[in-house]
């Protein structure tokens, strides 16, 4: 087929540029910027266009200009900021409905590169790599495509092309686009990789969460700053985002982390190579060590199970040769480098996790571990999308085995399109938890009745360097914060949590104890006190879910039917089980004396009450008939 070419070319190919490319250096600080500024104006830092009270009616791509860049003297592929993005052949990978939605598509390639050309932006008579149908419907089992994301100084944040193409409505770019870039305005030159969760309703491969329909897509960012004079703005801003269906944080952030550094240093061969490894990548399976190769490393892959989490007991790796907390970045192919270059993933594990994020303020997790059990609305304020976008997976995992039942935004930006509804001065929605960092959040939320501040900020200058700490008190006076204003959250933050609830549940003071100890010791490492702490939560949520699972099993028919009738369980009845939960006792660790305003309380009776209201107990429900039925099914066939 014309346009293909073999995965040894492509890799090849890759290989050779990211040779040319080794005194090229990936920092690990991420990138914010400053979502006041104005685009018409070069300022230091970000330059963000405030989308959130206009709506545009075109599609969030760089148009190509009508005169000048198409003249027969300009090359479209010289001009950063006005790519050729015109493939006719694109469409003709797969077959399609008729009339498909906007599907941005890949620029050409490129064969040599001139000075303050971005490599990224590729432009030249070749076309990108054209995957065969069926490989193309194996990379969709793991991965639906690549979205690359620049920042266009007439319009903003704009979405360059996405490869292979994929059907993404305009409301569905412009979320992609927008949760893209840090939206801050605390400065930093470098790297920064973080998630983020996008509705994507009109997506064939959207799923998320208890259901197969629930129409989210999860992104997985790597986002680059760095000085460049060669730009107006005098800084180059770009993203690449891996889009997926799959929720697997711990594999799929390490996967933008190797092929990020590679892709900005070497452009379309090292994307092209990625996804031809992807193709030949086995059939995901749930419970399964996968082995795979990607870009010259080995990653040994466990995947998850449905509501069962992933803890270093029951992982099958070497616990010797482990390193979840490993962010992979460049290393250098070479001997010295073997073991980062087989790399041991637990696929749905955060890099950071739950004590990496949480260690000063670990007195408050009982109280977080409450609000999440009950769906309370959550906001997570964070100094960077990194830190607050893991923050929010570690807090959604916090219940496990219980599947959240609510929306989560591991990171939001103002200019979302689910802005205007989440944000409002009335009651905030139940079951939602969301991630920011932008300070206009710190009054827009004031309201909410639960608000978390986690994470350490480290003020930098537009050249990377840190900002001494006397500086801070510059920027510390007490007009109201906003998003034109720098007096805000970022530059006052302390990290805790706000909370309406009294918490019930008496947090364990032996384990604090020892987290404590271990942190001012410096072992053992963060990622064996995230397990310790992970596991004390699953067995919390264990012991919360004792009456529940014994009340549930006297629902089970335990025999057969005498004349053969389809046996069926019997209604969950909330009074029949308070009277159950009475007769049980309690098995969690509650406080002595729990007193409301008006009158003391039952804890036991109180908590559960709340549970039994709250979304979390019908997706409980739900997946727990259809585990029963399942087995009632099986020993019927016997």
């Amino acid at each position: 087929m014309e346009g293909e070419i073999s995965i040894q070319k492509a890799t090849h190919s890759a290989f050779k540029h990211l040779g040319l490319s080794d005194t090229a250096k990936s920092q690990s600080q991420g990138s914010l910027y400053d979502s006041s500024s104005s685009n018409n104006s070069p300022k230091i830092g970000f330059l963000e266009a405030d989308m959130s009270d206009s709506v545009f009616d075109y599609p969030l791509r760089k148009q190509c200009s009508t005169s000048i860049l198409q003249s027969s003297g300009h090359s479209l592929g010289v001009s950063a900021s006005h790519p050729n993005l015109i493939v006719k052949d694109d469409l003709q990978i797969l077959h399609r409905t008729p009339t498909p939605p906007f599907s941005p598509s890949p620029p050409p390639s490129i064969t040599t590169t001139t000075a303050g050309q971005d490599i990224t932006d590729n432009g030249a008579e070749d076309k990108f790599l054209t995957l065969d149908p069926l490989d193309l419907a194996n990379f969709r089992k793991w991965i639906v495509g690549f979205c690359i994301v620049n920042f266009d100084l007439e319009i903003g944040q704009a979405l360059d092309y996405a490869y292979p193409p994929m059907d993404l409505t305009i409301t569905e770019q412009k979320n992609i686009c927008f949760t893209a870039f840090p939206d801050s305005n605390v400065f930093e030159v470098g790297d920064q990789i973080f998630n983020i969760r996008v509705r994507a309703s009109t997506s064939k491969f959207a799923a998320s969460g208890p259901t197969t329909d629930a129409g989210f897509l999860y992104g997985y960012v790597f986002f680059r700053q760095k000085k460049d004079p060669t730009i107006r703005r005098g800084y180059f801003q770009k993203s690449l985002v891996l889009l997926s269906q799959h929720p697997f944080v711990g594999l799929f952030s390490r996967v933008v982390s190797i092929l990020g550094p590679a892709f900005f240093d070497a452009g379309q061969p090292m994307l092209e190579a990625a996804c031809m490894n992807i193709a030949q990548w086995k059939s995901p399976c749930e419970g399964k060590v996968i082995d795979l190769p990607f870009l010259g490393r080995l990653l040994q892959v466990e995947l998850p199970t449905s509501f069962k989490p992933q803890l270093l007991e029951t992982t099958p790796f070497d616990m010797n040769k482990l390193q979840p907390d490993v962010q992979v970045g460049r290393v250098k192919f070479n001997k010295l480098d073997q073991s980062l270059m087989d790399l041991k993933i637990m696929a749905s594990l955060p890099v950071g996790g739950l004590y990496h994020h949480f260690r000063d303020i670990l007195k408050e997790l009982w109280l977080l571990w409450e609000l999440m059990l009950l769906a309370e609305p959550i906001v997570v304020i964070a100094p960077d999308p990194g830190v607050c976008s893991e923050a929010v997976i570690s807090l959604v995992d916090i219940i496990n085995p219980i599947p959240y039942c609510g929306d989560y935004r591991p990171y939001f930006t103002i200019q979302d399109s689910d802005f205007k509804s989440f944000v409002t001065k009335n009651k905030p929605l139940s079951s939602l938890v969301l991630g920011v960092t932008n300070p206009f959040f710190n009054t827009a939320v004031q309201h909410w009745p639960n608000i978390v501040r986690v994470g350490k900020q480290q003020l930098r200058k537009p050249d990377g360097t840190l900002i001494l700490s006397h500086m801070q008190h510059m920027h510390s006076g007490k007009s109201k914060p906003g998003l034109g204003n720098k007096s805000n959250v970022l530059f006052n933050f302390v990290q805790g949590v706000t909370s309406k609830r009294k918490s019930v549940i008496s947090r364990d003071r032996e384990l604090v104890k020892m987290l404590t100890e271990a942190s001012v010791r410096g072992y053992p490492p963060d990622w064996v006190l995230n397990n310790i702490l992970k596991r004390h939560f699953v067995e919390l949520t264990e012991k919360f879910l004792v009456p529940l699972n014994r009340y549930f099993s006297t629902l089970v028919p335990v025999s057969k039917s005498a004349s053969g009738e389809t046996l069926r369980l019997r209604p969950f009845q909330t009074d029949q089980f308070m009277k159950f939960l009475k007769e049980q006792g309690p098995q969690l660790p509650f406080k002595s004396t729990f007193k409301t305003r008006t009158s003391t309380t039952d804890p036991t009776k109180e908590l559960y009450s709340q549970f039994l209201k709250c979304g979390n107990f019908a997706t409980w429900l739900q997946q727990r008939t259809l585990r029963a039925e399942a087995e009632m099914n099986r020993k019927r066939m016997l």
